[in-house]
């Protein structure tokens, strides 16, 4: 007995040098992921990190296929910072995939090149992200269905929302309080699922820490479609000094303003409050921008009248847009004396932020048993995930071949061997026949050239423009949708496609600007391509709640490595994803996110005083055709002939048909005495023009109450908010894509495991439905005549 513990206190000892001698010398450790330790499933995250050389980043996609994230933009010693420790830490960027999904920091030059390498090789460090929770308590996932709020300052109350005591029910707002500059993405990705940021007057001493990266990669999620929130009251001056990204995203004449004593029976009458208010400090916010005291427009939108304390007439909030964002202001400081103690506060901040913290949600539970999702993009996904070469078999089909299956190695075999060839033992040959015929007349069934002569000639198309022939039945469908605000001269381009293989392989793909849209395009911030989707209710997946080891699972890595830069000098232009394996009769929801600097400079449209009609000429500003294209402003629809070309008039707007926006998308018409709207069906998946249509106007028709659906994942891509007095949207269907995807496929030569065994054939684009959409936002100006 005394020996065999000897043995195993030996062999333990021996265990521990070897773990010892693995282990590098100097773990790094991870500050936070997300904004600290708050993130979603499915949406860039930061990871804060101490400096590794060549850092990759790897975790797992919806699927739960392991992914590699290399970090360029890490070999830039600028973006280094010291934490108070003395280390050197660094941001990097990664999409978690599921709750709790595997992080793992490598060392580019060690880290694996292909799914068959090590899995251990070059890990520095192995960890996970935070699993699903209460945010108020610590590092959290945070679910779709739940509004993030990003607060510099006083939350102001909105993190108790929904939380109940008695009933032991926490809050249904995420709220995370920024204490620490260092706890900032220095990118506008790792702010990628944050639904609003507000800032208060007790936030600028966070604000004064924020780096020049930090304050511009705010500035960049506003401009790309966030939403801010901003109080200026008495501290005005040291918040707006604190944040000159900030002064910048404000229109002329708001950041150069003054501290002024202002009367708060305007907000008092908005709150419905019976609680009287003292006079307090706000800021002026303009009500008018002028050129030599001549009034030119007004500037946003006033949400709440008010007046200073010398009865001069101000607004004390106003709702700007900036690029496709919108900034909402209140002239008050709300997080100090009078409003701290005032007990409808918190109903003042909910009205002014719309639907975003409303405790009541629309049920889409009956949307969930027709379609499966309760999500836009559920569908949208449905849609895309649709391609002629697959075989729909229904399930009545495939219980005949079962029952088929089953009669003839059970009853049939027995009767012919038993009672006609009387030879009991020959059923041991007739049985293995059986079933491989039968598995081989399956197989030629599935053959995709069984199908019709429609899909033959597609094949022989895609085999004209591949003349190897390899990768002829690849197939990919895709939305995309580009944004151009000619105001900012900002842009920015979503395009999900869904990549499609009959037979096993290992591609590599890439994401190209077309020539068109590298003329309209400058000073590019970035472009990626990365999975798009997490599982769960949202868009109808599989929740995945285990992780394999990448030995034995396809492995995927992203980069950002290109052919070509631009004029900016190395900003990448062309994003790859290497080694992507794609199992037989199997599809990939892939997606690529573009944001540039814009070099469309449209000329503004006129509207006369107290009149909701555009006037005067409308020139297409792009260098391409737009088809079925239309010009809206607010509710009013101007319907432009089925081919708008490319720099082409229109002499006079009003001229042209003009129909109720919200009748245009619902598809509602007129009868003698009543109206008929076409009701919106979560189950179709066939029409994609008004699926693409809905996701860019969702709430102009009602939004959940007319499809049944939330739009949450995509909802960056509506643009309602910004049909305003002070600007009209353009928009057209394009016949060419502007982000062409360019697949190759790579195929082993040798042993996995050997390093250069793989070689890749030249890149072709599949064959597959697109849809192109661009949308340009256009000024309005107010004339006199």
């Amino acid at each position: 007995m005394i020996v065999v513990l000897l043995f195993v206190a030996a062999f333990c000892s021996l265990i521990g040098t070897a773990t010892a001698q693995d282990a590098p010398a100097s773990m790094p450790a991870v500050d936070f992921v997300g904004i600290k330790g708050h993130y979603r499933a499915g949406q860039w995250t930061a990871v804060r990190f101490e400096m590794v050389p060549d850092a990759v980043l790897e975790t797992t996609d919806g699927d739960g296929v392991p992914v590699f994230y290399e970090q360029d933009f890490l070999k830039d010693a600028s973006k280094e910072s010291t934490t108070a420790s003395g280390k050197n830490t660094v941001f990097g960027y990664c999409i978690p995939g599921t709750e709790a999904a595997p992080l793992i920091i490598r060392s580019a030059s060690k880290a694996p090149a292909n799914q068959a390498d090590g899995a251990a090789g070059g890990a520095a460090l192995k960890t996970r992200f935070p699993e699903i929770g209460t945010p108020a308590e610590g590092p959290a996932m945070i679910p779709v269905e739940m509004p993030w709020i990003v607060v510099f300052g006083d939350p102001l109350g909105i993190e108790k929302i929904g939380a109940n005591e008695l009933l032991d029910r926490d809050a249904s707002v995420a709220v995370t309080r920024v204490t620490a500059a260092e706890s900032v993405p220095d990118h506008v990705l790792g702010l990628s699922g944050v639904d609003m940021i507000m800032i208060t007057g007790s936030g600028g001493d966070v604000l004064e820490q924020l780096s020049t990266a930090q304050g511009a990669a705010i500035a960049d999620w506003v401009r790309s479609g966030g939403e801010l929130f901003v109080t200026l009251g008495g501290n005005a001056p040291r918040t707006l000094d604190a944040s000159q990204w900030l002064v910048e995203l404000l229109p002329p004449g708001v950041g150069s303003s003054s501290v002024t004593r202002m009367d708060p029976s305007g907000l008092e009458t908005f709150a419905n409050s019976q609680t009287r208010l003292s006079a307090f400090d706000g800021w002026q916010l303009p009500k008018t921008i002028g050129a030599g005291g001549v009034t030119l427009s007004s500037v946003g939108e006033a949400l709440i009248a008010g007046r200073t304390s010398r009865r001069i007439g101000l607004p004390l909030a106003v709702r700007y847009t900036a690029g496709m964002g919108r900034i909402t202001i209140v002239s008050a400081d709300l997080d100090s004396a009078p409003f701290i103690q005032w007990p409808e506060r918190l109903d003042l901040v909910t009205k002014l932020t719309g639907e975003l913290l409303t405790q009541e949600r629309a049920e889409v539970g009956s949307s969930f048993r027709l379609g499966g999702y309760s999500d836009l993009s559920g569908q949208v996904r449905r849609t895309l995930d649709r391609f002629s070469t697959k075989r729909n078999v229904s399930f009545s089909i495939i219980a005949l071949i079962i029952a088929t299956l089953i009669a003839l190695v059970a009853p049939l075999d027995y009767l012919f061997v038993r009672r006609y060839l009387g030879n009991p033992l020959l059923g041991w040959a007739t049985f293995p026949v059986v079933a491989v015929v039968l598995s081989v007349a399956l197989v030629i069934a599935a053959n995709p050239r069984s199908l019709s002569s429609t899909t033959a000639k597609s094949e022989a198309g895609a085999s004209t423009s591949n003349p190897t022939g390899k990768d002829s039945l690849l197939r990919a469908n895709a939305i995309e949708l580009l944004d151009i605000d000619s105001n900012t001269q900002s842009g920015r381009l979503f395009r999900w496609s869904y990549l499609y293989s009959h037979p096993a392989q290992t591609v590599n793909v890439q994401a190209s600007p077309s020539p068109a849209l590298r003329a309209i395009s400058r000073d590019v911030e970035y472009q990626v391509l990365s999975p798009f989707g997490a599982p769960g209710r949202s868009m109808g997946g599989i929740q995945i709640d285990g992780w394999s080891d990448p030995l034995r699972v396809p492995v995927s890595r992203l980069t950002s490595n290109s052919q070509d830069a631009s004029d900016t000098g190395g900003v990448p232009l062309t994003s790859r994803i290497e080694f992507l394996e794609l199992a037989p009769r199997s599809s990939k929801s892939i997606a690529a996110r573009m944001q540039f600097q814009s070099a469309v400079d449209a000329l503004p449209l006129n509207r006369r005083r107290n009149s909701d009609s555009l006037q005067g000429s409308l020139v297409n500003p792009l260098d391409v055709d737009l088809l079925d294209a239309m010009l809206i402003y607010q509710n009013i629809v101007y319907l432009l002939p089925t081919r708008f070309p490319a720099e082409a008039t229109v002499k006079e707007v009003d001229q042209l048909r003009q129909k109720n926006f919200r009748w245009q998308l619902s598809r509602q018409r007129a009868l003698e005495s009543s109206s008929q709207t076409e009701a919106w069906d979560v189950t179709r998946s066939d029409q994609p023009e008004r699926l693409a249509e809905m996701l860019m106007f969702h709430e102009v028709v009602g939004g959940v109450d007319y499809t049944g659906l939330q739009n949450e994942i995509l909802g960056d891509l509506d643009l309602t908010d910004l049909l305003t007095k002070e600007q009209c949207i353009l928009v057209g269907r394009c016949a060419e894509p502007w982000l062409t995807m360019d697949v190759s496929v790579t195929r082993r030569e040798n042993s996995a495991r050997t390093e250069g065994a793989a070689s890749t054939d030249s890149f072709i684009t599949p064959q597959g439905e697109s849809q192109s959409w661009v949308r340009v936002i256009l000024p309005v100006k107010e004339v006199r005549r």
